[in-house]
């Protein structure tokens, strides 16, 4: 019985050596097989940020240049409402002289007309004899 204890037990411990530097030597490659993957995938995707950066900026100078027309745009339309409210403040000031021109206009009319008035109650004798005259 020793001979087929002994012709099993020394083929024993060279194979389990056997498999474990096989475990080591795929372990050990599987690491370089991955760290040449993360590189190759690394180096592909490394040069996209760049292009998508160039991309965001490319993409951005027409928002900038509208932003621009925007804010030129604003400045006119704000030039224009100033130009119209000194405009406005200063046909208030005419329309403001134009009333008080009226209402001196209006006391002069008032005046005038109850001057004759005065003169109409002692003038309709005149202004029958008249009136028959041309008859």
């Amino acid at each position: 019985m020793s001979p087929t204890s002994d012709s099993v037990g020394p083929s024993r411990p060279v194979l389990s050596w056997f498999v474990l530097a096989l475990v080591v030597i795929l372990a050990v490659g599987g690491f370089f097989w991955m760290e040449r993957k993360i590189e190759a995938l690394q180096a592909t995707t490394a040069p996209h940020p760049d292009i998508g950066s160039q991309e965001v900026k490319q993409a951005l100078i027409p928002l900038q240049q509208a932003v621009q027309d925007v804010r030129a745009n604003q400045q006119k339309i704000s030039a224009q409402v100033d130009d119209l409210r000194r405009k406005t403040a200063a046909e208030g000031g005419e329309r403001k002289l134009l009333s008080d021109q009226l209402g001196a206009l209006s006391s002069r009319v008032d005046a005038l007309s109850s001057a004759n008035g005065d003169s109409n109650i002692t003038a309709p004798p005149q202004s029958q004899k008249k009136g028959n005259r041309k008859r």
